[in-house]
């Protein structure tokens, strides 16, 4: 994105100034506010936004747009928890030498002392800037002397080449807010879509017309008040997929005399651009010098998938992440240098190789669980922040991403199953669902055998495959076995007798873990009577989802399967007095289902039970939710059942 050059099209146009009045004065801070130690529309509220003015406005003159935001921000800090808030960051665009600049940072703490208010000024000190991603630096700072019942006041001014880049407005947070105000003033020769998001609608909003000496502009001027937290509920995208907000998109310019201009185009477009982009497209087709790589990796391979797989390798085991989410590349010799780089940087470097190798490669962009889903009415590149590889064989196409160590060739990793990509091909442009048949899939055997104490000798197996593999591989490489070890067993009575890891190295394999302990505190004994949970792992204890109803879709990202399989030797002297009763319970169209099987040898002396619990579908809309809460909470009934050991009189 570069900045908008609108050329010489009527004259010179003085800027003018546009502001709004905020509704309140900065360091002006009401005694109630002052004294408030709660919210009352929200008793557990840590904090309160008691305001978030801001107004943006664009002005012209003869040869550039130029675009400013203004904004004040009022905290109330109610709880020590609600301290976190004193941590601030204005985001800032940049493109190439151009980056958006702040001005007229104000900010300072408000506190009680001895009746009288005192304020805490922002010390420079306090103010630095760090990178967040290519196009991305965030301006942090944090507010002095904050402690419970202290008030946050900070206002501050951003200029702006970057006209296409217009502020979106976010009315909601995780803590509540008593007024949310917000100014778009916007000249009529740009035309830009606006869309409302969220599931709280603003409490007022109207279009003021403003007149100007060769030109006219609207205000769109929207409030809310009383707007409420926004809560987080389990197996969710990214919240800004559903926190109250309006968003603006830059369509076109109409200028006088002058034809229309196409800034928002079409999704044909932005392919085309990509196409065109040394920093996207060139990279593939360039990089030369990975060519003799190329060769070296596949030369004893005729099978497709065997050169992928070697070259997949090559390039996920030779840079490593550093956490940047991008589309775009860096100098590839630089990053094999560094041998680090961002996940645009290391999915180019993958498809420049792949290439290179023959392949038919195309490039994937997509926006990731935490950046939201794509709106494909809106041919906007600022909704991606990602890339993947997509190649094409006879009869298939497989996606691929190197950023994840631990992960199989043809499996991406959970952060990018978010919706559709759009495939930038010369060939095959358009859109690809970026779902998976991988699941997060975990496979338990406990052999268990018991004494008349209640104590348990027992051997237990791990099997890890998909997500789970990859998430045990990532801990264990982290921790290191010993770590590792100690946070399996927690604060449990379990010692430990031997240990085995297996297939650690090779994420094509099902990764697993062996242990042989002794349990001193999984049974109780009660008189004659020995009570045995079957579940030593793989125990869901509590429903996930508290609330009766549910505001937002559930979203698992892929699929779940956990199998459980425990056989239990009963002591000698005791016989099986009660054991809990099979069943199956299944949600309709099978999305969800859990098996409890329950097997006695007929000799009496041994039992078996399995548990399967499957997650079968990634999505459940909020009329599903009833049912699948209470699919929860029949799994957790069941799994909390116990056996009860009889001693024989």
């Amino acid at each position: 994105m570069r900045p908008l050059i609108v050329g010489l099209f009527f004259g010179l146009i003085p800027f003018l100034l546009f502001a709004q009045k905020s509704p309140v004065k900065f360091g002006d801070i009401p005694m109630d506010d002052m004294k408030m130690t709660l919210y009352k529309p929200d008793s557990s509220a840590e904090a309160v936004v008691l305001v978030d003015y801001g107004e943006a406005y664009i002005q012209v003159n003869m040869a550039a747009a130029v675009m400013t935001f203004e904004r004040h921000v009022r905290i109330k800090i109610l709880k020590k928890e609600g301290t976190k808030w004193a941590d601030a960051i204005i985001p800032l665009y940049r493109s190439g030498s151009s980056e958006e600049k702040v001005s007229q940072l104000k900010a300072s703490t408000f506190n009680l002392e001895n009746g009288k208010i005192v304020e805490s000024k922002l010390s420079k000190d306090g103010i630095f800037k760090e990178k967040f991603n290519r196009n991305m630096v965030h301006q942090k700072f944090t507010m002095p002397d904050v402690k419970e019942g202290s008030v946050l006041d900070y206002s501050y001014k951003i200029t702006s080449d970057f006209v296409t880049n217009f502020p979106n407005w976010q009315f909601q947070r995780t803590i509540p807010t008593r007024h949310s105000e917000y100014w778009a003033i916007i000249p009529d020769f740009f035309i830009f879509e606006k869309y409302m998001q969220g599931y709280v609608p603003v409490s007022s909003y109207d279009v003021k017309p403003f007149n100007f000496t060769g030109y006219q502009a609207k205000g769109h001027h929207y409030i809310s008040k009383d707007v409420p937290a926004f809560k987080e509920e389990p197996h969710m995208t990214s919240d800004t997929d559903y926190l109250s907000k309006v968003n603006f998109a830059l369509s076109h310019i109409n200028f006088p005399s002058q034809p229309t201009q196409e800034i928002m185009g079409s999704w044909s477009k932005l392919n085309a651009l990509l196409l065109e982009d040394e920093e996207f497209y060139g990279v593939i087709k360039g990089s030369g010098f990975l060519r003799s790589t190329v060769q070296e990796l596949t030369k004893d391979l005729e099978d497709p998938m065997a050169k992928i797989t070697a070259i997949h390798n090559y390039v996920k085991n030779t840079i490593e992440w550093d956490g940047y989410r991008d589309f775009y590349a860096a100098n590839l010799k630089k990053i094999l240098e560094t041998k680090k780089g961002s996940s645009g940087d290391i999915n180019l470097f993958l498809a420049s190789m792949l290439e290179k190798a023959g392949f038919q490669v195309d490039m994937v962009l997509l926006s990731t669980r935490d950046h939201g889903f794509i709106r494909e009415q809106y041919p906007m590149v600022k909704q991606f922040n990602y890339t993947v590889c997509q190649v094409r064989l006879p009869g298939k196409t497989i996606l691929l991403d190197a950023t994840e160590k631990y992960l199989p060739v043809n499996v991406l990793p959970e952060r990018c199953l978010n919706g559709q990509g759009l495939v930038i091909s010369k060939t095959h442009h358009g859109w690809v669902p970026l779902d998976t048949k991988t699941k997060a899939k975990t496979f338990v055997n406990a052999v268990v055998e018991v004494d008349g104490s209640g104590k348990l000798k027992t051997k237990l197996e791990f099997t890890r495959d998909g997500y789970d593999a990859n998430k045990m591989r990532k801990e264990y490489a982290a921790k290191g076995q010993e770590n590792y070890v100690k946070e399996f067993i927690g604060g449990k009575e379990w010692k430990v007798q031997e240990t085995k890891f297996l297939n650690i190295a090779d994420p094509g394999l099902p990764a697993k873990e062996v242990y042989e302990v002794e349990i001193a505190d999984h049974a109780s004994v009660a008189g004659d009577n020995i009570y045995l949970s079957p579940f030593l792992a793989s125990q869901i204890q509590a429903n996930p989802y508290k609330t009766e109803s549910r505001v937002y879709p559930v979203d698992y990202g892929n699929l779940v399967e956990q199998v459980y399989l425990c056989q239990i030797k009963v002591p000698a002297g005791y016989i099986l007095e009660e054991t809990p009763e099979s069943k199956i319970i299944t949600l309709p169209g099978n999305t969800a289902k859990y098996i409890y099987n329950v097997s006695v040898a007929p000799s009496g002396d041994h039992l078996t039970i399995t548990s399967s619990f499957q997650i079968n579908r990634n999505i459940f809309l909020q009329q599903e939710y009833p049912n699948l809460r209470e699919f929860y909470n029949q799994v957790v009934a069941k799994q909390a059942e116990q056996i009860v050991l009889k001693k024989k009189l």
